[in-house]
């Protein structure tokens, strides 16, 4: 015990509790800038998001055509962003990669046919194109409400922050909805930095 090492039943020696704790010690400081990292570069996924959601509503707003376009590139954006994300966080975890983008593009693919269908209504005059536009968003909304239930709670506050900014662009005037629209993204800013502090906390609590 003097030489901080003990004999085990094979005669093999093994390293002591003050060795195992240095060495538990050392992880932990290198997994806390790595926890850190992934802290920020959720919220700058989410703020990358919401900004483009804004945008997307306010050429809605102003052209003519409804941004049609615009949504389906926020809509690919979107994905890229999802998949990028699922799959680095599948790889810290040790989990299938190739089963996480399956299933990512499985579930952006299915909002892309919704997509398809809503632009062959606009075509065949069933709505116009700006209702088009609109619904597109609601869609992408509820896509990322589910993906927000199943998949990361980070896409769960986009996809309720998307339905207020729509809903508020609808029913108030220009300069209060992008108030609102506004206000609505700070409060989802800080909803995600006060849940992500909370999370890191019980997780060290749990340590």
């Amino acid at each position: 015990m003097d030489q901080q090492t003990f004999q085990t039943n094979n005669g093999k020696p093994m390293n002591t509790s003050l060795e195992a704790v240095a060495s538990a010690d050392k992880v932990d400081s290198k997994a806390q800038p790595k926890s850190g990292g992934a802290w920020k570069t959720r919220l700058a996924i989410l703020c990358s998001m919401l900004v483009l959601a804004i945008a997307g509503i306010g050429f809605t707003q102003a052209t003519d055509s409804g941004a049609w376009e615009y949504w389906l590139f926020v809509v690919i954006v979107y994905a890229a962003l999802g998949l990028w994300k699922s799959v680095r966080s599948a790889r810290q975890a040790g989990q299938s990669i190739h089963k996480t983008i399956v299933r990512e593009l499985s579930h952006w693919g299915i909002l892309l046919g919704f997509l398809a269908v809503l632009l062959m209504l606009e075509r065949r005059e069933i709505i116009n194109r700006d209702s088009a536009s609109y619904f597109a968003v609601m869609l992408l909304a509820l896509t990322c409400c589910l993906a927000g239930v199943h998949i990361d709670w980070l896409l769960l506050v986009v996809g309720i922050s998307l339905t207020l900014m729509v809903l508020a662009m609808a029913m108030l005037e220009q300069l209060s909805a992008w108030l609102i629209m506004i206000l609505v993204a700070c409060l989802a800013v800080a909803f995600f930095y006060f849940k992500s502090k909370r999370d890191g906390s019980a997780v060290k609590a749990t340590k």
